[in-house]
């Protein structure tokens, strides 16, 4: 079964290495252009992290169908995923969540200086906590779903090298999840390093995916090779 499920992802994988790896340095090109420029752009973060979302989840969705039909691949919610990826980076570069926060402050706003007659600031969190809690869920989910993942798939060397860096990436953003919720209470320039830093360890965690994914494709080419004429030789 690891086989054939295998021979789908090494063909998805053969098509898809280069993508990880162009996605991951052009956001890495960002980190440096704001780095250079000495804090340049990094007020459009946001939207930035929007285009990393949708990247990201067409990645996925792409990968997803590789392993369609294989309930132990986890397929399922790698697609599931994915369309969480593309629809939360549309909605990032679209402003609806800016549009639908500022309607939702100007009816609490209004209601609570009703009552006491105090002006209220709450712009930029209900973005804050979409993140926060898109990235902690997410990143539970793949420690979740790859550490209980069946054991037969820890003898493919392709498989589990992208488990080691789905675990990985789970950790990462669950911790960065939680960070950005905290900086609700926190300055507003502390999202947007946050949100800095999650983009920058993400784009090298997406390029070393992309690389160690054909690095390993490459070995394990090279061992059916070698079996295969191991194999000619015994039967000769």
């Amino acid at each position: 079964m690891y086989k054939e499920l295998t021979k789908k992802i090494r063909k998805s994988l053969r098509e898809q290495w280069f993508y990880h790896v162009i996605v991951g340095v052009v956001f890495l090109i960002y980190i440096a252009i704001v780095i250079i420029g000495n804090g340049i752009f990094l007020d459009d973060v946001v939207k930035i992290l929007g285009f990393l979302f949708l990247f990201t989840g067409i990645g996925n969705l792409i990968y997803s169908f590789s392993g369609i039909g294989e309930k132990d691949f986890h397929w399922g919610e790698i697609f599931f995923w994915g369309i969480l990826e593309v629809f939360s980076g549309g909605l990032l570069l679209s402003n609806k969540l800016m549009i639908a926060e500022k309607n939702l402050i100007e009816e609490v706003s209004l209601a609570i200086e009703k009552i006491t007659a105090a002006k209220v600031e709450l712009q930029g969190y209900l973005i804050i906590f979409y993140i926060g809690t898109f990235l902690t869920f997410r990143g539970i989910s793949h420690i979740v779903t790859k550490i209980y993942e069946p054991e037969g798939i820890n003898h493919n060397r392709t498989l589990g090298v992208i488990k080691r860096i789905l675990i990985l990436d789970g950790f990462i953003d669950f911790i960065f999840g939680v960070g950005v919720t905290l900086s609700m209470y926190l300055a507003q320039s502390t999202f947007y390093y946050i949100v800095f830093a999650y983009i920058f360890i993400t784009s090298v965690l997406t390029v070393i995916f992309g690389l160690t994914s054909k690095y390993a494709l490459k070995l394990e080419k090279l061992n059916d090779e070698l079996d295969e004429s191991n194999e000619v030789e015994i039967s000769h």
